[in-house]
């Protein structure tokens, strides 16, 4: 019998009034020089008024650790910005703002490290217990592309909501499939989320269909951004930090959805990984996962059954043994310590003690307290 999970109906908050603080939120975040750290740290020294921070003097902002370069920057773009203008723009666009502080912000996203201070948003403001994310390469081979389709059809049939990052293949045919199978999607861009941003151009008719399917595009970046090679690894950690776990299809070994599978790792996400040829140049990154720790996927109900999403408590996982080079890393971590600080003592390059840092994260023995500090794991 087939697993069947149904999730629970969310309502669609109505968009939030243009009151003063919110349009000086819009303001910051439309500022291309301030990051999510910036506005937490404006926010909390002016209590949450968005209007009083966009205020701000050159001593409010070196507090809040900008450089004199970039608040000057800032302060020509607040003369020659009007907010309402930008207010109007996204109404255009059919764009809303969520603040981290909204009540519709998604709650997953909300336990990571450092979760975006805000969001522009196109399509319902629906967000579950019950996403999944399917990541891979964009030059997928048939079997992966297969596999893709296969997974995501049977995932949205079993009521799970599928995330991605619209890019070309592995991303697109997930989305593809979940939306013939009537699923929801989510799609997290590295650009603006205004038509005239989407990226790639040739998704722009995908993204419309996953707003016609009651899916949602996100992004991080207001209407007109383009999407630069640096933000997709910001985009990536949107990714996994929006869902239950990740599911890695085919990776190159230097792909961007391995970056994707070490952020789920540091936000305490499950990995799945697909098997493929060890001829496959495309399953090179996949592989390397599952001898890492990765947990195996050959079909949607490897993931049904780990989650238990029938069952009322999770699944606890299985002991991997270590070997003898990991069994090292565990006894240096004797107190927390930073990654160069576990290299030193190992005598190990900064690639090698990553690679088993990362496999530790995998096994459950380690654990990522970010900015590259590790502890270790009860188990």
């Amino acid at each position: 019998m087939a697993m069947f999970y149904q999730a629970p109906a969310i309502s669609v908050n109505t968009p939030k009034p243009w009151d003063e603080s919110r349009l000086g939120w819009l303001a910051l975040a439309w500022f291309d020089g301030f990051g999510t750290r910036t506005l937490h740290r404006l926010a909390k020294r002016y209590g949450g008024r968005g209007d009083k921070a966009l205020a701000c003097t050159l001593e409010d902002l070196l507090a809040a650790n900008v450089t004199e370069k970039v608040a000057a920057r800032f302060f020509g773009f607040r003369r020659e910005t009007d907010t309402e203008r930008l207010a109007r723009k996204m109404e255009e666009e059919g764009v809303s703002l969520m603040l981290d502080s909204d009540e519709d912000y998604p709650p997953r996203l909300k336990q990571i490290s450092d979760p975006p201070f805000a969001l522009f948003v196109r399509g319902p403001k629906i967000f579950s217990e019950l996403e999944i994310a399917i990541v891979g390469t964009r030059n997928c081979t048939p079997y992966g592309r297969n596999v893709t389709i296969e997974l995501a059809h049977d995932l949205a049939r079993s009521g799970l909501g599928i995330v991605s990052g619209l890019a070309l293949g592995v991303d697109a045919y997930a989305h593809g499939a979940a939306l013939e199978d009537g699923g929801r999607c989510i799609a997290v861009l590295g650009g603006g989320c205004d038509d005239g941003s989407i990226y790639p151009r040739h998704n722009l008719k995908l993204a419309q269909e996953i707003l016609g399917g009651g899916g949602t595009i996100i992004s991080e970046f207001p209407p007109g951004t383009f999407s630069l090679k640096h933000h997709f690894p910001l985009r990536n950690r949107i990714i996994a930090g929006l869902c239950r776990a990740v599911v890695v299809v085919e990776a190159a070994e230097e792909s961007g959805s391995l970056i994707t599978a070490h952020l789920a790792l540091e936000q305490n996400r499950d990995v799945f990984a697909v098997p493929g040829p060890i001829t496959s140049e495309q399953s090179r990154g996949t592989n390397k996962l599952l001898k890492l720790g990765a947990i195996p996927c050959t079909g949607a109900a490897d993931i049904l059954t780990h989650l238990e999403l029938t069952a009322d408590s999770p699944k606890p996982r299985q002991t991997v043994p270590l070997t003898p080079e990991e069994e090292a890393v565990c006894d240096a971590l004797d107190q927390p310590r930073h990654a160069d600080e576990l290299g030193r003592i190992l005598d190990l390059d900064a690639a090698t003690i990553a690679t088993r840092l990362m496999g530790l994260e995998l096994k459950g023995r380690v654990k990522s307290e970010g900015g590259q500090m590790y502890t270790k794991s009860r188990h």
